[in-house]
């Protein structure tokens, strides 16, 4: 068996970090997209650098740690913004994830999982042989999200609409996982692709 590097994608609140945990417990090898992105915008970090030597200083907390809230809080209501944002960071976690694929390609890891909620936003699928897309039922994700993150159900359905459609994703994967049913199911699901593979 050849070595192979499957995308995890879907929506906020899709059940993605079930499928991503589950995986950690079976041994595989995942590199976490939204990790990569924390850490190179770290205190002191050339990626952190770049970030305020354009948006300002106004957007680092007194301990030098970017101001995350406010930086997402401005990219979330402009989308010139959160365009420039993603021009600023993405040659960082592209040079950590290609990075990533070459450590674990040098160890005896048969299947790399690349984690990554904007996959096909940032076209990280460039990366992936093959892709797995989580979704559920729109009601499923409002009712997780709001419960999740502890807000109002129209804040919810704001941060939903500036997402990819999960059924365009759908279109673009080669499998999907739908996570509506029990967390079981949810994984007997990934264990019937993980045979296929």
């Amino acid at each position: 068996m050849s070595k192979m590097i499957i995308g995890i994608t879907g929506g906020i609140a899709t059940g993605k970090s079930t499928i991503s945990k589950y995986l950690l417990e079976l041994g595989y090898e995942i590199i976490d997209a939204d990790k990569i992105t924390h850490m190179v915008q770290s205190k002191n970090s050339d990626g952190l650098k770049s970030i305020i030597d354009y948006f300002g200083k106004d957007y680092l907390l007194p301990n030098g740690e970017l101001n995350r809230k406010k930086l997402a809080k401005t990219v979330f209501n402009n989308s010139a913004y959160l365009k420039t944002l993603t021009r600023i960071i993405d040659p960082f976690i592209r040079t950590e994830v290609q990075k990533r694929i070459n450590d674990f390609s040098n160890n005896d890891a048969q299947l790399i999982f690349l984690d990554a909620p904007t996959l096909f936003e940032n076209g990280y699928q460039i990366y992936c042989d093959k892709i797995i897309t989580v979704a559920c039922s729109p009601e499923n994700q409002l009712s997780r999200l709001t419960e999740r993150n502890q807000i109002s159900i129209s804040n919810a359905v704001q941060i939903m609409k500036k997402q990819w459609p999960l059924d365009y994703k759908e279109t673009l994967s080669d499998f999907v996982i739908n996570s509506d049913g029990s967390v079981l199911q949810t994984r007997s699901k990934l264990m019937l692709i993980l045979n296929k593979l």
